[in-house]
């Protein structure tokens, strides 16, 4: 019998899953301006990760109306329309909605995934002034790319 455990980010903490079973949330492509690779969430602790935006912008995020941060996550991963420049070599990941707020995921490149480490619900006024580097919304793939496994052995 195989046995199986879940894949692991570079501190050891696991990835969390997605509503299809699947640790890929989402891809960055080559259409996007940077380097292509899917969007993973790890558990991660209070400064990344699941835990850092349920501590810091879980109540926020189930007032706008998502049952879940991995919820959230999932959504704006597999919806952005918008990729700007963050802070520290991040980039933002941002869905506008009709209250004239942002839904945004904040990614860092890490090797071989793009690498969840926060997020949340803000106003537009938020990334106003960050640079714009990709703006579309219909290139990304809502299937894992080939190759792709969630599990390693």
């Amino acid at each position: 019998m195989k046995q199986y455990r879940l894949a692991v980010d570079e501190n050891g903490s696991p990835f969390v899953l997605n509503s299809r079973g699947s640790i890929d949330f989402g891809y960055i492509t080559e259409e996007m301006n940077l380097p292509p690779a899917p969007i993973r969430i790890a558990e991660g602790n209070e400064k990344y990760g699941l835990t850092h935006i349920e501590m810091r912008h879980g109540a926020q995020i189930r007032e706008n109306g998502f049952e879940s941060v991995i919820g959230f996550i999932e959504y704006v991963a597999e919806n952005f329309e918008i990729i700007k420049e963050g802070d520290r070599d991040s980039f933002l990941l941002e869905v506008p909605n009709e209250h004239n707020e942002t839904l945004f995921v904040r990614l860092f490149r890490d090797e071989g995934y793009w690498k969840v480490i926060s997020g949340g619900v803000f106003s537009l006024r938020y990334s106003k002034k960050k640079k714009e580097i990709y703006s579309g919304s219909d290139n990304r793939p809502l299937q894992p790319a080939s190759g792709s496994e969630d599990l390693a052995l």
